[in-house]
């Protein structure tokens, strides 16, 4: 990134919920079905003629070289199609890696601002999931920018970001969206994947991304999505973020946290809370506050769902709405989102908060194939 640097010095019934047990020796999981129905979904940007649908398993465009080793965390880089500035990201293959093997599912994990691929690795238990599950993790590395702050911080390129950058007409932000799906190309034709089982994760601006970007730019690649701290979009409209086809709207399950001090700070400058205050968990309440509201009815219609059928629940460990009535097309689709009692701007994953969400998000990801 030395270059990019260089270019400007100066500057709903409750459904599918998965607990985890984790020990020395073992990771246990749980699950239990009260009730549920199979999501459905939909959406449409009622579209002139028939949609036009990718193959997510013909990795078509540039795929690179890839150096793997199975059981064991390897940084790769290249440059991709329209960036001068080399991309990297860490890959973690679990160790019964055969090209024999049933197809890997795929979990790309996308880290927070000023973050490396790195801290996600440090941070989670993604790569101890994909060991146990069977699954190959992916963390893909976004590039530092000057911002207005003074601060140089690595972000993921959103429409929201390019605000705080310095000058990107003349410091060109990275196309974001080009290097995952070159780095999806070049999974796809250096390993053993199930192109139709391929997930992403994301913490602050990396669920941001995911929620924008990924949802928008790569719907085509992506099964089903899941994101940590943050409420909904950030503004604009539904059709604004719906699937570029127009057609093919993904489930996503987010989670934030009662002490998020990012979602606080816009909730103080917005007015709907005080200093001091703690978001609001009660369903009553966020329904009541504009600055947790509004957003989660915007990325609902984003995801071609009707807002106004949602269900709800509360409990000592979350209090959760869920949304999974579709108003544009078919398919397997929700929204469920979760506020976190006592949890700060954190990808909730053991250490730093008592439920680990790896196991959670991968359980319920795993139920959404393309």
């Amino acid at each position: 990134m030395k270059g990019r640097l260089s270019r400007k010095p100066q500057f709903h019934p409750e459904a599918h919920v998965f607990a985890t047990l984790i020990c020395p020796s073992a990771w246990l999981f749980l699950s239990f079905f009260p009730g549920a129905q199979a999501p459905m979904a939909g959406g449409s940007r009622l579209p002139a003629g028939p949609p036009v649908l990718k193959d997510p398993c013909s990795f078509v465009g540039a795929s690179h070289t890839l150096a793997f080793t199975p059981g064991a965390t390897i940084t790769n880089t290249f440059v991709t199609a329209s960036d001068p500035d080399t991309r990297r990201f860490l890959i973690y293959v679990p160790s019964t890696y055969s090209a024999q093997h049933a197809p890997y599912p795929v979990v790309y994990m996308h880290h927070g601002t000023g973050q490396t691929a790195q801290n996600s690795v440090n941070n989670t238990t993604w790569n101890h999931a994909a060991e146990v599950l069977e699954f190959i993790a992916v963390y893909p590395e976004a590039l530092p920018y000057l911002l207005v702050d003074g601060t140089t911080r690595t972000k993921w390129h959103t429409d929201e970001v390019e605000e705080h950058v310095v000058d990107p007409s003349e410091l060109p932000m990275a196309d974001d969206v080009l290097f995952l799906r070159e780095l999806h190309n070049t999974l796809g034709a250096n390993l053993n994947i199930d192109c139709h089982r391929i997930y992403a994760t994301g913490f602050s601006n990396g669920g941001a991304f995911v929620k924008t970007k990924l949802h928008v730019d790569l719907w085509d690649v992506f099964a089903a999505t899941t994101s940590a701290g943050g409420i909904g979009l950030g503004g604009g409209t539904a059709v604004e973020n719906y699937p570029t086809n127009s057609v093919d709207f993904r489930p996503h399950f987010e989670v934030v946290g009662t002490l998020d001090d990012k979602k606080l700070d816009n909730c103080i400058a917005a007015g709907d809370l005080q200093p001091g205050d703690l978001l609001p968990r009660h369903v009553v309440d966020v329904v009541a506050t504009p600055c947790m509201w509004d957003p989660l009815v915007l990325f609902t219609e984003s995801l071609g769902l009707d807002a106004a059928q949602y269900a709800t629940s509360e409990s000592q460990a979350f209090t959760q709405f869920l949304w999974s009535t579709p108003v544009l097309g078919a398919g397997p689709r929700e929204y469920r989102f979760r506020i976190l009692p006592g949890m700060t701007h954190e990808y909730p994953s053991g250490t730093n908060y008592p439920t680990d969400y790896v196991p959670i998000f991968y359980a319920w990801m795993s139920q959404y194939t393309r």
